[in-house]
């Protein structure tokens, strides 16, 4: 009959083996595809040969190579740590971890236990098939009912002969099953006896017992006794005992015994055992005293004697060693006559003549009744030898099994006598017994040879008596498991039950159990019936064959759904992290490196503009703001340079301010030159105007400091000017006329009416212009604007339309010229609801207010200074001599912005102006833009607790944008190029309507032009996106060209909220083909769609990497090519080296065994990821030949498509633009999940060596790319400058903050967003501007509670982590996600406390005077407490490099934590260039 157990070895053995020509302009199509096409020879042509020092051989060169290096590092390295973290092997020591604690072995262990042999590994004790031998009350016995349950006892032999090559000690488990998938634990070692398998073949660990006679000699209970047992092997000397009853000498014990061991005490007295001479408090022979009875004789081996509670029992299981402790019994002698009494064999006592035959004084068997001649005393209980550590000695006549005497002596220099009396079969008496307990016919004649030989202990048997329930009856599986005493002592495999360890009843992991036994077999059957069933995993021979018992172990993953969810979310971290670095792989576009006069030539005008509203935006701010664009004034400029005062506040006060502003400009000295004299005078004025505060101007101050108003008003700077410039000597009494209208200016923002303002006639525009008194003198023009402000009901929506409630003007497009526009605006009229007013003779309503935000008014300037202005014909230059030659007047223009709280710098328009020019000098008509950042010089990065600076984006993700000209414009400090191509005959375009009204057959509406969007409230992000649709570009100029004045640090906060709330609706309306776009960029949406959808085709396919286990290609799945192709030429070649590689990587490690999982796991891993590899080369190349296609000069006649890769790149930061807002989520994520890990323990786990591998080079890779990034930037800038605008730690820090803190702003934005396009496309809202305090209590408030609720749940995670006092090993999971949850929470400790504290005016003298008992009940004082220790220099020092500490140090404490990989992973994502 087979067993199965043949199969096993073969098993494991196999188991380990624009429209037409350039795509920003029209009418110079010619000339603009050369300026392209030479531009590409350039890049192709590559560098300058001229050049002295090579590209590759400079600092900067080399910079960029290492990004490029770092970067492609870094798309391998990432999408390969979130392949692993998937698809790695879990650690084997955490398998089955949903079961409870069971101590595991090795792999390599593992193997033990799946050896062949022919017969089990154990050998159990049939299953009862009967109702006797079956326990069918456990179920009571447990739970106290009747379940129908059953147990029985199990016999277990330990039958594996090679487990000594391994295993010293086990010990015995029963696992029990009735279906062989649900199993668990119903007996351990507590249920058997003994409690081990022992090891059977190891000679120390051999044992010998013999229990002796029930009864001893009399008078052996009396006093002091010595016992000493001795073992013997020689035939000779326990022959020369036997025969003699007569006492030895103390001397002689050596020679007789080969082993001595003993006892000492009172028995059964409470005299301690240690009164008596080399007695032990125990009751045991000291060794030096048994050493000194032995003499020179050798001991083999250790004797013990203990004494048995029952003397009736065949065996001991429990036994006493002390003698005090000791039962005596009552024995009694039977005097009576009898015959010989033989043994017969079986079947002859039946015979006549042979039975014995009772004689007349024989006590039957049955009587009771009791012979008067016997005797009583009390014995001495029964006693068990235990002989351990053998060695056989040495000779001739040596027995296969020790013999043993037991001798007593009074004391240990005395005589030794025999405490047994000697068996005579020929005496008249039978042997003493215990009374009642034996009667005379069971009493069996033993000979004294047989009755002192000692057994040898089967060590590799146990008996198990369950005290938990098998199962039901019927069909059942049991086996027993060897467990290895190592692991079960091992106090690191009990994670949970760490006092009673295993628990009966307790779930296991199904089979294979080598993992968990070093010696399993099993028997299963119908257990207390007698039926035979069916059973699947069940032999002939009632066997659970081996092969279902054992085998290859199973491989557990961390495929669980916490891991899963913090993959996906690296990879969307990574994703939009890759979109964020990818521009830094090009190289920024050449341009000219300085200034000429020579440049200005090629413009038309040079227009800066201030944007004043209202609130802070003042007389003062305003008088600022002008003075900075002024001075920037260009050198010896050859076109206009126009500066306009736009006040969108429409205050009367501002009027009269701007006018004197300009009567000061006029009164500059003429004499020399009047340019020089003015802009030497502005450089002095700006320079004492730049570092002014808002809380100095503001809206808040009800009259001017003295000083203050002295530097605003210029009395400083023309002071300074007669110093600095000998103006005095020079100008004389000329210099009056400029000092008097200094006064009047001093005067005029002077007093206590310096923010007291009149509103002008709302409807009306205020138009004014300046001309210098000499206009031949200079290129300077000033202008103030200031659009209709009709009063608009507020039971109507604000609307862009005409529309009741809305004012309107009516103009016939082919009569009115434009420059007529002004006149007919102020014939605007007010729309009346049930009044109609219909169009005649070709008349058209345009609104007069179609946009009430900051982009209405630029477009209302842009539109009166290029056509209304210049088409006057004093403004117009003189007309080119011959035809054909360039026309001044028909070039391109520059259009600047200054908010009202930003100061342009003299070198504004000096260092800007270059970037629109090709080193050549020549006008570079692609130049969209170029973009400065913002500089708040009142908040150093110590104090920017709310980032006010921006400045991460501005240091680094714009110097990354810059490189392939994908800057986005930020509004203030930005200028632009407006080209020549726009229409300059009319200014008035047409618009498709958005909402249907009662004339719906008309779908159009006459609007006022608009360079500028006006869709939504980042115009500037808008206006940018259309000039990257058409193939434009920017340039970024990282220096502190202006300086601003900040409003309150948490106004920071309302301007989050509101660029979140522009991007959703900017990109809502482009993705319902709703927005606004002009010209060409309108038909160049399907490329955003392109960019939309390799997006998520990329995120699509790292998410099908991480997730699915393939080794084939996407391109397979899409019919490109069959699998024979793809195996024979891709797959077949790859696997031979990735096989080599981990067969070298598998024998570093020590080689591997029958059962050590191999690495197939790891090289289809690295298969597929090679594959994903290959496919994304193959895509990108795909793209790289379409776009060089796309050079071709025929092609991009007809199609306007990315004919650089570059330009892809912006079209990517455009992408960015519109949709960062999808992920604010994340900051949720991020903190819940750590939450989460610090909550509840954690079920996947992972290697440290690789998780620490993986984690330090992608913080490696994180930094490497900043630092390069960096240091490649502050290289061009401190050759270009000598200027260096670096990213510090407190810049890393504060945009680590943004991140944790604006996640709620941004998800309240999404609402409101939504909100915003609803009205926007339903009702034709006008959602484009915004008021001063623009939701922004609504997002301090959600700021301040959000942070404070961090802080609290961070406190509270460590309370209840404490009080839940988890296991070892659930507090190392549950420990880092407290840290990390800790680090979070002092990132935005900060603006915390920051935000709460705000506007406190406690002062440190008012607090001094206060009582004990009204500082406890003031928040003023407690505000002042917390803003004291938080907000110093010192705590900020120690919180700004914790943070960045803790990242450095992250894949270190990964070493010892795997955890903290998981907790800390985000760092890489959401810091650093990403959001």
């Amino acid at each position: 009959m087979s067993t199965g157990y043949g199969l096993l070895k073969k098993g494991t053995e196999e188991g380990s083996s624009d429209e037409e020509g350039s795509p920003s302009q029209t009418q110079h199509e010619n000339d603009d595809n050369d300026s392209v096409v030479s531009e590409l020879d350039l890049h192709l042509k590559g560098p300058d040969p001229n050049n002295i020092c090579p590209p590759c051989c400079n600092l900067r060169c080399c910079c960029h190579g290492c990004y490029i290096f770092f970067f492609v590092a870094y798309l391998v390295i990432f999408p390969l740590w979130c392949k692993w973290l998937l698809t790695a092997p879990m650690p084997s020591t955490y398998w089955g971890q949903e079961f409870a604690d069971f101590p595991r072995m090795s792999l390599k262990k593992a193997a033990i236990a799946a050896t062949f042999q022919a017969t089990p590994q154990i050998i159990l004790s049939d299953l009862p098939d009967s109702d006797f031998g079956c326990n069918s009350s456990c179920g009571k016995e447990l739970r106290g009912f009747t379940s129908g349950e059953i147990n029985f006892n199990v016999d277990l032999r330990l039958n594996k002969p090679d487990l000594d090559e391994y295993i010293h000690t086990t010990y015995p488990v029963i696992f029990t099953s009735q279906d062989f998938k649900e199993w668990m634990l119903a007996a351990d070692r507590r249920n058997a006896n003994p409690t081990w398998f022992a090891d059977s073949t190891d000679e120390a660990g051999r044992e010998y017992v013999a229990v002796q006679d029930a009864c001893s000699k009399p008078a052996l209970t009396q006093n002091q006794q010595y016992l000493m047992a001795c073992v013997m092997w020689n035939q000779e000397k326990f022959e020369a005992l036997e025969a003699t009853d007569d006492p030895i000498t103390g001397a002689d014990l050596g020679y007789y015994c080969d082993a001595l061991g003993g006892v000492c005490g009172y028995v059964g007295g409470d005299i301690p055992s240690s009164n008596l001479p080399n007695c032990s408090a125990g009751g045991q022979v000291s060794l030096k005293a048994v050493d000194k009875l032995m003499g020179a004789y050798q001991q083999y081996g250790n004797v013990t004697i203990r004494a048995c509670d029952d003397p009736l029992a065949k065996s001991c299981s429990d036994s006493a060693t002390s003698l005090t402790n000791w039962k005596t019994h009552q024995c009694e002698i039977h005097a009576v006559e009898r015959r010989l009494q033989l043994d017969l064999p079986p079947g002859m006592a039946d015979i006549p003549s042979l039975s014995p035959t009772p004689s007349a004084g024989i006590v039957s068997a049955d009587s009771d009744e009791e012979d008067e001649s016997g005797s009583r005393y009390t014995s001495l209980p029964r006693l068990q030898v235990m002989y351990t550590n053998v060695t056989w000695p040495t000779g001739s006549d040596i027995y296969s099994k020790p013999k043993v005497y037991i001798f007593s002596s009074k004391s240990l220099d005395g005589e030794w006598d025999k405490i047994y009396a000697k068996v005579d079969p020929t005496s008249e008496k039978l042997p003493a017994t215990p009374v009642g307990g034996i009667k005379m016919d069971e009493v069996l004649r033993v000979a004294e040879s047989d009755s002192r030989t000692m057994d040898l202990i089967r060590t590799n048997m146990v008996s198990i008596t369950p005290s938990s329930c098998f199962g039901k009856r019927g069909p059942l599986y049991v086996v027993a498991c060897a467990i290895n005493q190592s692991s079960y002592d091992d106090a690191g495999a009990w994670k949970h039950n760490k006092e009673s360890r295993f628990e009966m009843g307790q779930r296991v992991m199904p089979p294979p159990f080598n993992d968990r036994c070093v010696a399993v077999a099993g028997r299963c059957g119908n257990a207390c019936g007698n039926e035979p069933v069916d059973m699947q995993h069940c032999d002939a021979n009632g066997y659970i064959p081996q092969e279902d018992l054992v085998g290859k172990i199973p491989i557990q993953y961390n495929r669980v759904t916490p891991v899963f969810m913090f993959a996906y979310v690296l990879l969307f971290g990574f994703a939009v992290k890759v979109v964020m670095l990818c521009p830094g792989i090009f190289s920024p576009y050449p341009r000219c490196q300085t200034y000429s006069s020579d440049l200005t030539e090629q413009l038309k005008y040079i227009l800066v503009v201030g944007v004043t509203g209202g609130g802070d935006e003042g007389r003062g701010t305003m008088l600022r703001n002008t003075i900075g664009m002024v001075s920037g004034l260009p050198p010896d400029c050859k076109c206009h340079f126009v500066v306009c005062n736009n006040e969108e506040g429409h205050r009367l006060e501002m009027l009269t301010c701007w006018e004197k502003f300009c009567n000061v400009i006029a009164c500059i000295p003429q004499s020399g030159s009047y340019e020089q004299n003015l802009r030497s005078f502005m450089r002095i004025w700006c320079d004492e105007t730049k570092t002014m505060r808002l809380r100095q101007v503001g809206g808040n101050i009800k009259t001017l400091d003295p000083t203050i108003q002295a530097r605003l008003s210029g009395k400083t700077t023309l002071d300074k000017a007669k110093k600095m410039y000998d103006w005095q000597n020079l100008f004389g009494t000329s210099l009056t006329k400029l000092q008097n209208a200094i006064d009047v200016l001093h005067e005029e923002i002077g007093g206590p009416g310096y923010n007291k303002f009149s509103p002008m006639t709302p409807h009306h525009d205020y138009v004014r212009d300046w001309v210098p008194p000499n206009p031949h003198q200079t290129a300077l023009r000033m202008h103030f604007t200031s659009r209709a402000k009709p009063t608009e009901d507020s039971r109507n929506i604000m609307v862009q339309h005409v529309a009741p409630g809305t004012w309107y003007y009516k103009v016939k497009v082919d009569e009115h010229h434009p420059t007529q526009w002004l006149e007919l605006r102020r014939k605007c009229v007010e729309m009346v609801y049930s009044q109609a007013d219909p169009d005649r003779d070709g008349e058209r309503k345009v609104p007069l207010r179609s946009s009430h935000g900051k982009a209405g008014g630029l477009n209302f300037v842009d539109n009166y200074i290029s056509i209304v202005y210049n088409h006057r014909s004093e403004n117009q230059y003189p007309l080119p001599e011959e035809e054909g030659d360039f026309d001044q007047n028909e070039a391109p223009s520059l259009y600047a912005i200054a908010d009202a709280r930003h100061q342009f710098q003299p070198d504004f328009f000096i260092s800007c102006v270059p970037c629109f020019f090709k080193p050549n000098g020549s006008l570079n008509t692609r130049v969209a833009f170029t973009q400065a950042p913002q500089h708040y010089p009142e908040y150093a990065d110590k104090r920017d607790y709310l980032d006010n600076n921006n400045a991460q984006f501005f240091r680094l993700n714009a110097m990354i944008r810059n490189c392939c000209g994908g800057v986005s414009s930020c509004g203030t400090n930005g200028m632009w190029q407006l080209h020549a191509d726009r229409p300059t005959n009319t200014i008035w375009q047409e618009r498709r309507k958005r909402v249907r009204d009662r004339d719906d057959y008309i779908r159009t509406e006459l609007i006022e032009r608009e360079q500028f969007h006006t869709s939504c409230k980042i115009e500037d992000t808008a206006s940018s996106l259309d000039r990257v649709l058409v193939g434009e570009y920017s340039h970024f100029v990282n220096r502190k060209l202006s300086f601003g004045m900040s409003k309150d640090p948490e106004g920071f906060l309302g301007a989050q909220q509101r660029w979140v709330e522009g991007a959703i609706t900017l990109c809502l309306q482009w993705v319902t083909n709703n927005a606004d776009a002009h010209g060409t960029a309108a038909r160049n949406q399907p490329l955003l769609w392109a960019v939309i959808f390799a997006f998520i085709g990329f995120l699509a396919s790292l998410m099908r990497l991480v997730t699915k286990q393939y080794t084939s290609s996407v391109f397979v799945e899409l019919g490109f090519m069959t699998d024979e192709t793809f195996d024979k030429q891709i797959a077949s070649p790859l696997k031979p080296g990735i096989h080599w590689l981990y067969n070298v990587l598998l024998d570093i490690r020590g080689g591997s065994s029958s059962n050590t999982y191999s690495y197939e796991v790891y090289e289809n891993m690295t298969l597929q990821f090679i594959v994903f590899l290959c496919t994304c080369m193959v895509a990108f190349f795909g793209l790289w030949l379409f776009t060089n296609f796309c050079r071709i000069r025929c092609l991009r006649r007809r199609l306007l498509m990315p004919f650089e890769m570059k330009w892809w790149g912006r079209l990517l930061i455009s992408f960015d633009n519109l949709t960062y807002w999808i992920w604010f989520w994340t900051s949720f994520f991020w903190i819940g999940f750590n939450v989460y890990l610090a909550i509840f323990p954690a079920r996947f786990h992972f290697h440290n060596l690789g998780m620490m591998s993986f984690m330090l080079v992608a913080t490696f890779l994180n930094y490497a790319l900043i630092i390069s990034n960096s240091l490649r930037f502050q290289v061009m800038e401190s050759i270009d400058a000598n200027e260096i605008a670096f990213l510090s730690m407190d810049n890393i820090w504060r945009a680590n903050q943004l991140f944790f803190m604006v996640g709620p702003i941004q998800g309240f934005s999404v609402f409101t967003g939504v909100k915003n396009f609803i009205n926007y496309l339903f009702y034709g809202q006008d959602i484009g501007g915004w008021s001063g305090g623009d939701l922004t209590q609504v997002s301090i408030a959600i700021v301040k509670w959000w942070t404070s609720m961090i802080i609290c749940g961070c406190i509270a995670a460590w309370i209840y982590l404490y009080i839940d006092d988890p296991p070892a090993d659930e507090y190392q999971s549950r420990r880092p996600g407290c840290i990390i949850f800790t680090f979070i929470a002092l990132d935005v400790m900060h603006p915390c406390i920051y935000l709460w504290t705000v506007g406190n005016n406690l002062s440190s003298e008012e607090a001094g005077k206060m009582s004990c008992l009204a500082k406890a009940t003031s928040a003023k004082w407690w505000k002042k407490i917390l803003a004291d220790i938080v907000l110093n220099e010192s705590v900020t020092d120690v919180l700004r490099y914790i943070a960045p500490v803790y990242n450095f140090m992250l894949p270190i404490l990964v070493f010892f934590n795997a955890y903290f990989g998981v907790s800390g992973g985000f760092t890489l994502v959401a810091v650093g260039a990403g959001h």
